[in-house]
Parts: structure tokens; C-alpha cells; sequence
């Protein structure tokens, strides 16, 4: 009797135990969009009593009120774009375009080092270190391995939160595998069927951005840590083994499918919401029989420093549709725009493909925004830049709710043609209805399965039972070469074994006239 009621009084105290955990996000570096990763996470764990430390290079604007939620902002690390060339005229040249790559390595090659050192010199950092303690930490992986250690210091378990596609590195550091055959490099703009000579470059800059990411800074990271807070700091390889999930925004719809370790979560669309009602004045431009386009590029590309050139393209092109056009344009506003276009700086960009007149989404071809358009059912015509956007674009052409235009292909022309076959070919639009149940026919949605799992760690401080022992074996192990090569030892020695008794039984041994002789 007293068993059961001990048994009683735990399974409604775990709830109450729940309530109020102390959780540390550290995302110190990255894009505005890098919020969406985290930001619907953080506001369903504060309404349900858990109490969010955010370190992060943006405020973010909706996190500003909530309750429970508290920013430490870096501004030193808000991404400077100042150093690298207009994109779009780097699109345009190819020198330019070798010279913004080369700027942006070396860049890359420093943040690691900046980032730590920016987090362990800063004194709100050092506070939390000396009075604060946390129940789980949960890591941005973007250049970000010197957060490893906080979760050393607060004793807490790691869940890795992946904003793109899972990064090179992450699943071997988990004991799985990479699957460079028919993984594509997310920065690459291979799809899942590669040739020979795609699949050996694929499986080099795999092998090398993981190396890059997880090991080549790890000494200096190491004693950046051990020298500013924590001399007794174990090897971050050691950390890096012991991450409990990795939340990562990607679905088999948008991202090619792949096998992961147990530890792996997919929250793909986490940031997609249904649209809420449009201002008065979208409402009324947007009240049009024909529908309307939308067209928008993220947050990091202002569009008033397109070349003139490919303004009037998009001006020509525009001016040609019966429907109306919403541009996100962060500049002075023009005066040469038609009637059907606005140009606005800021825009409801959820709002607006859930409105049921949205016809067409052009996009740079961003991981959220391809999930958003999937989400509301929106075809795309994908005008990518860089990074991921190539990837993500020809995955979608290849599925066939989407065109693409590289900017070196864009006039008026061939804009007015994309746009009018996105808009009339209903072959784009039924395969979009599919994509888009698909994406929203799961069992949870991406906001209930992150904060099931976040609680799951707390709960159980880890996921020890998840974790694979490959992680602890060195490569040639993890592949069998070992193995292969005792197989390979143990089939020749019978054979070369045999080979010498033979050649011992059939030597040709001298005749007795030959020993008379001698």
C-alpha cells in the first residue's frame, strides 16, 4: 500500500518537477532567421513554467515580452556584411564572386576563435558562470563549439540545435554515419543522384567542412576556455560525444532523407503558423480576382542595390501581370513602379502566403522560406544566392512545385515566362497540394515534438539509453576496415599456405643419372 502510493505521489510530482527547469540557449552567432530555430520553442517552454536564458547576437523583437525569457545580446557579434562586395553584382562577375568567397573564409576561418572568446570575456557570462546554474543547455551549432563547456560547468545535458540542414560532422560525432553517396553537401548543388565524379567531390567537402567544423578548432577553443574560465575543461571531443538530441530544421519533404542516429529530432517548419488576419491596406491591395505575387529574399539582402538593369527587369516583368505584386523593398521607394506593385520594407510574409489569393512565391530559396510555402501551398520561382538556397531550389525544381532562375539569366523575358507557367501550369500547383500534405501529415507537430523531447532530456538528465556505442570508435573501426582486413588475412593464408606445400611437393628433384654424373 505504501509502495503504491509512493508510486502515485511521483508520477504527479514529475509534472510539478518539470515546472520552472532553468534552461540556457546559446546561439551567439548567425542570422535574424536563425531565431526561427528557436524562438516558437522558447515561447510554448515559457508558457508551460520553464524559465529560458537566451545568448544571442539579435534581440529578438518577440521574445522582448515574454514571461520567463531573458536575452543576453552580443552585439559584437551581429553578422557584418560591410566587408563583402554588392551580391548581387558578385553574382554577376565572376571575380567578384571569387572575391567575396575568399573574404567570407577568412571570415569563417576567425569566427570560431571570436565567438569564444567573445562569450567567456563578457561579464554577464562570467555572473551567470559564478551564480547561475541550468537544468539543460541547449547549443546553436553554427561556429558555436565553445558553448560546449557551459553545459560541463552547470552539470546540465547538451540538445544541438542544427537551423539548416544537419552540418557536416554532426551525426559521426554521434556514431553515425555521413552518406556522402547520395547526401548532397548542403552548400553544394548536388541532389541524391550523383555521378562518379560528383559523388568524390561531395565526399571531400564533406569530410573537410566536418573536420573544419568539429576538430580543426578545437585546441585553440579549448585553451581559450581553460585560460578565461574553466582550467579544468575535459577535451571538447569528449563533450561533443555526449550531446543528448539535435534538434535539426529539416523534413523529408525539403531535405533529402538519410538515416540517423536515435538521437536526431527533426523539427522541420517549426517556425510555419496558419496566417493571421492582414492589415486594412494589404487587405484591400490583396483583394484582387486575379490574386497576388509575392515577392521577398530574406532579411540579409536589401534589395534597393540590385543593378538598375535587373530593377527594370522586374519592373517590365511586373507590369505585365494582371495580378498584383507585394516586394519587399527596404529602400527609398520608387517612383517608376506600376500600379499593381507595392513596395513595402517590412512584411507579414507568413500572412501573406496563407492568404487565400496568394499565386506565387518568389523567394532566394532560404530553408524557412521554402518550409513556409510549403506550409501555406504556395509554387515558388527560386532566385538563390548562396549558401544552402542552391540546394534547397534544385530540390525543389526536382519535385516540381518550382522553378528557378539563376540572376545572370534574368530579363524581362524569361521572367514573364517562369512567372506565367508558375501561374497557369497546374502541374506546379498539384504537386505543391501534395508536398503540402505531406508536410503538415505528421502525428505532432514540430512546436509539440521539440518541447516533448526538451522535457524528456530534463526528466531524465540525458539520453544515455539513445546513444550509440559506434560513437567511441575510431573511423577505420566504424567502417570494419579492421574486420575487412583480418577477413581479408584469414581467406589468403590457406591459400598461400597450400601454394607452398605444392610448390614443396612438385619441386623437380634431381635424377640418379644426374648424381652419377656429379
Amino acid at each position: 500500500m505504501v509502495a503504491e502510493l509512493m508510486f502515485v505521489f511521483a508520477v504527479c510530482a514529475c509534472p510539478a518537477l518539470m515546472e520552472g527547469s532553468r534552461i540556457l540557449i546559446s546561439s551567439p552567432y548567425g542570422t535574424k532567421s536563425y531565431h526561427n530555430m528557436y524562438v516558437p520553442l522558447v515561447t510554448e517552454l515559457s508558457r508551460r513554467g520553464h524559465h529560458i536564458t537566451v545568448i544571442t547576437n539579435y534581440k529578438s523583437s518577440e521574445l522582448e515580452n515574454t514571461e520567463n525569457v531573458r536575452q543576453i545580446v552580443m552585439d559584437k557579434l551581429v553578422v557584418d556584411m560591410s566587408p563583402y562586395p554588392n551580391p548581387f553584382d558578385a553574382l554577376l562577375s565572376p571575380t567578384l564572386m571569387l572575391k567575396s568567397m575568399s573574404i567570407g573564409t577568412a571570415i569563417i576561418y576567425n569566427l570560431p576563435r571570436i565567438i569564444t572568446e567573445t562569450i567567456y570575456d563578457d561579464e554577464r557570462i562570467k555572473q551567470l558562470l559564478a551564480e547561475d546554474h541550468f537544468d539543460l543547455v541547449m547549443i546553436s551549432i553554427t561556429f558555436n563549439a565553445g558553448s560546449y563547456p557551459l553545459a560541463w560547468h552547470f552539470k546540465a545535458p547538451i540538445i544541438m540545435l542544427t537551423p539548416n540542414a544537419i552540418f557536416p560532422g554532426v551525426i559521426e560525432s554521434l556514431g553515425g554515419e555521413e552518406e556522402p553517396s547520395h547526401i548532397p553537401f548542403f552548400l553544394s548543388r548536388f541532389t541524391n543522384k550523383m555521378n562518379l565524379l560528383q559523388r568524390t567531390a561531395n565526399t571531400l567537402a564533406t569530410k573537410l567542412f566536418g573536420y573544419f567544423i568539429h576538430q580543426f578548432h578545437h585546441s585553440t577553443i579549448h585553451s581559450i576556455v581553460k585560460e578565461r574560465a574553466m582550467p579544468n575543461i575535459p577535451p571538447l571531443e569528449e563533450l561533443e560525444k555526449n550531446i543528448s538530441l539535435v534538434f535539426t530544421n529539416t523534413h523529408p519533404v525539403v531535405n533529402y532523407a538519410r538515416t540517423t542516429p536515435p538521437q536526431i529530432v527533426e523539427v522541420g517548419g517549426i517556425h510555419c503558423r496558419p496566417a493571421q488576419p492582414l492589415s486594412q491596406d494589404l487587405e484591400e491591395f490583396v483583394s484582387n480576382p486575379f490574386g497576388f505575387v509575392l515577392f521577398a529574399v530574406g532579411s540579409m539582402l536589401p534589395m534597393e542595390i540590385m543593378p538598375e538593369h535587373l530593377i527594370q527587369s522586374f519592373i517590365h516583368a511586373f507590369s505585365r501581370l494582371p495580378q498584383r505584386v507585394i516586394w519587399q523593398w527596404k529602400g527609398k521607394i520608387r517612383t517608376d513602379l506600376p500600379a499593381n506593385v507595392l513596395a513595402i520594407p517590412w512584411l507579414p510574409q507568413q500572412d501573406l502566403l496563407g492568404h487565400e489569393n496568394c499565386r506565387l512565391f518568389i523567394t532566394h530559396g532560404g530553408l524557412n522560406s521554402l518550409q513556409e510555402a510549403i506550409y501555406h501551398d504556395v509554387p515558388v520561382l527560386g532566385l538563390p544566392f548562396g549558401t544552402d538556397q542552391k540546394l534547397n531550389v534544385n530540390r525543389a525544381v526536382s519535385d516540381g512545385y518550382a522553378l528557378q532562375l539563376s540572376w545572370t539569366e534574368i530579363n524581362e523575358e524569361t521572367l514573364t515566362s517562369a512567372i506565367m507557367d508558375l501561374l497557369y501550369n497546374k502541374n506546379y500547383s498539384e504537386t505543391m497540394r501534395r508536398q503540402h500534405e505531406l508536410f503538415h501529415d505528421q502525428v505532432q507537430t514540430p512546436v509539440e515534438r521539440a518541447v516533448y523531447w526538451t522535457e524528456f532530456v530534463m526528466r531524465y538528465n540525458g539520453t544515455e539509453h539513445l546513444q550509440l556505442a559506434s560513437r567511441n570508435l575510431a573511423p577505420y573501426q566504424r567502417a570494419l576496415i579492421d574486420v575487412y582486413l583480418v577477413l581479408i588475412l584469414a581467406a589468403t593464408f590457406p591459400l598461400v599456405l597450400t601454394f607452398f606445400c605444392l610448390r614443396r611437393c612438385f619441386r623437380r628433384k634431381p635424377s640418379k643419372e644426374n648424381k652419377k654424373n656429379e
